[in-house]
């Protein structure tokens, strides 16, 4: 009996001493473990993992490949190092951890209904010689609930900004996990503000991050939409913005704008000042450079009114916008055209209607008829002519003139008449021109008719219609 004793308490020491042994060899091997991550070293034992992003209660697959195996088992390990799978065993009790593949070189498993406790480095082993490990980076998302990520909130747009100054914007989003980034935006442009501040919030494994962004403005700055967008895993771009308007104050800038680019003496007219500011500027001031404004010019605000325009109005004008943050002026020059004259010059004449006589003789003559016609208004290819001078009413009385000599053929003539004759009679006449001669035809009586309005040195010259022959 007592040797029996003596036996068994020499088996547990060395029973100790073994498992020490064993526990300072997977010290040593876990010392001289070789680590990876996302690609494959040049040694094909070495396990390769990735990296997952998952929102609490989804669903979370780790994967773990090696190249080559000697036999050796790869095993996943949690946070904890708490072993899940050794090979197709399971080694914790965790329904929600299931095997979807084992072989010689994959090992898959899936967690569901993920939590935010297993956020963390998740291990994938080989016990090879040495224990080659890669490590999972498993990123729990907070669950969506509102705020998570919060919509960004911008702070510092209270006041008006005045050209020139500066000011500074503040964007806070709170709730997110793994926080969240923030950008600013001016309009549709990317800025740079200064870098994100992250803090993690008491209550909840979340963070609040806050970006600052200060800028000098100038009136092209104003009503700009300055916004700050939210950069997160869990939601799309443009999903969490915010935007606000930002308001520059500046002195404005004046045009004047006259009612017409013409202005003509007689005429009613007006010039208008035209300011751009913020505020919009509400006082005005007119003066006229070279003396005081004419006693016809009445100001109106805006408006310089003329009643009635005078070549005295002729000057350069100034206005002067105030709108309380500063004053802008501007001038204009004013020159007064001559009043166009609007009466119609309308010709008319009195011209002779011609007869023809059935044979043509050296006593046959043509001379004008008792009774005048009136010369339409002439031109060559429309039914009026209008001169820009007064009316001009004349009368014309052609001297007769003989038919051609009895040895030539019987035929009609072109009579061209000078206009400038019939004003001014000591002028010489135009030399007429002789047609091709043509068969005569039966007699008869038309006036003539002018078919052309050539202009010659200033004087119009008038060629009637051929006279019917018999």
């Amino acid at each position: 009996m007592s040797g029996m004793r003596a036996r068994q308490s020499m088996t547990f020491p060395a029973l100790q001493r073994a498992a020490l042994r064993a526990l300072a060899a997977l010290t040593m091997l876990l010392a001289t473990s070789v680590r990876s991550n996302f690609v494959f070293d040049d040694d094909p034992f070495q396990p390769v993992t990735q990296d997952e992003t998952v929102a609490v209660g989804g669903v979370v697959t780790l994967t773990c490949n090696v190249k080559e195996n000697d036999n050796s088992s790869l095993q996943w390990s949690n946070t904890a190092q708490q072993t899940l799978y050794f090979g197709e065993k399971r080694a914790l009790r965790d329904n929600r951890i299931q095997l979807v593949k084992s072989t010689g070189t994959e090992l898959i498993i899936t967690i569901s209904d993920v939590q935010l406790s297993d956020d963390g480095e998740y291990t994938c082993s080989i016990f090879t010689m040495p224990v080659r490990t890669a490590r999972a980076t498993v990123t729990v998302l907070a669950p969506a609930a509102p705020g998570v990520p919060g919509k960004p909130v911008i702070t510092g747009f209270e006041d008006a900004i005045q050209e020139g100054g500066k000011v500074t914007l503040t964007c806070t989003s709170s709730g997110s996990k793994p926080p969240a980034k923030l950008h600013w935006y001016r309009d549709q442009e990317e800025i740079q503000g200064r870098p994100d501040v992250v803090e993690s919030n008491p209550d909840e494994p979340t963070y609040t991050v806050t970006s600052e962004l200060t800028l000098t403005v100038t009136r092209n700055d104003n009503n700009a939409l300055i916004a700050c967008a939210v950069d997160h895993p869990s939601i799309a771009n443009g999903d969490k913005r915010t935007e606000r308007p930002i308001s520059v104050l500046f002195s404005p800038s004046v045009s004047i704008q006259p009612e017409s680019d013409l202005p003509r003496e007689g005429e009613k007219f007006f010039l208008q000042c035209v300011g751009n500011g913020n505020p919009e500027p509400t006082a005005f001031v007119w003066r006229r450079k070279d003396g005081e404004l004419p006693p016809m010019a009445k100001v109106d605000d805006a408006f310089l009114h003329f009643e009635s325009l005078n070549k005295s109005d002729n000057g350069i004008y100034e206005c002067q916008a105030d709108n309380g943050i500063g004053m802008g002026d501007v001038t204009h020059t004013l020159l007064v055209q001559d009043q166009e004259d609007s009466d119609l010059f309308i010709l008319t004449s009195t011209l002779p209607s011609f007869s023809a006589f059935s044979t043509f003789s050296p006593e046959t003559s043509v001379s004008p008829s008792s009774e005048d016609e009136t010369l339409l208004p002439l031109s060559s290819s429309s039914s009026s002519t209008t001169f820009p001078t007064s009316t001009l009413t004349f009368s014309s009385t052609l001297p007769p003139f003989t038919s051609a000599p009895s040895t030539l053929p019987p035929s009609p003539e072109v009579l061209t008449t000078s206009l400038s004759n019939a004003l001014f009679p000591d002028l010489t006449l135009l030399p007429s021109s002789v047609p091709a001669h043509t068969p005569p035809s039966p007699p008869s009586s038309s006036p003539a008719t002018p078919s052309s309005v050539p202009r010659l040195n200033g004087v119009h010259t008038f060629t009637e219609a051929g006279v019917n022959a018999a």
